[in-house]
């Protein structure tokens, strides 16, 4: 399968398969990392389009700002 997005999380870059594979990834970091660093680090991007999402986070966890998956595959 071909990688389809880059997800970078405080800095550090890991390239996923899938949306789920980025899902899982995000959490693996525990949401309290964002109260002492930046999430201007933080953000995922489509290697098809492109297309760069914003990472927030509240109490549940990381989540992908403006970002909806195409079923379409």
């Amino acid at each position: 399968m071909a990688l389809s997005y880059k997800l970078v999380m405080f800095g550090f870059p890991a390239l996923c398969e899938d949306i789920d594979e980025v899902q899982a990834r995000m959490r693996q970091i525990p949401p309290e990392r964002a109260k002492v660093e930046t999430l201007e680090q933080c953000y995922v991007i489509d290697l098809h389009t492109g297309v760069r999402y914003e990472i927030a986070c509240d109490e549940k966890g990381f989540y992908i700002c403006d970002f909806s998956a195409d079923t379409s595959e």
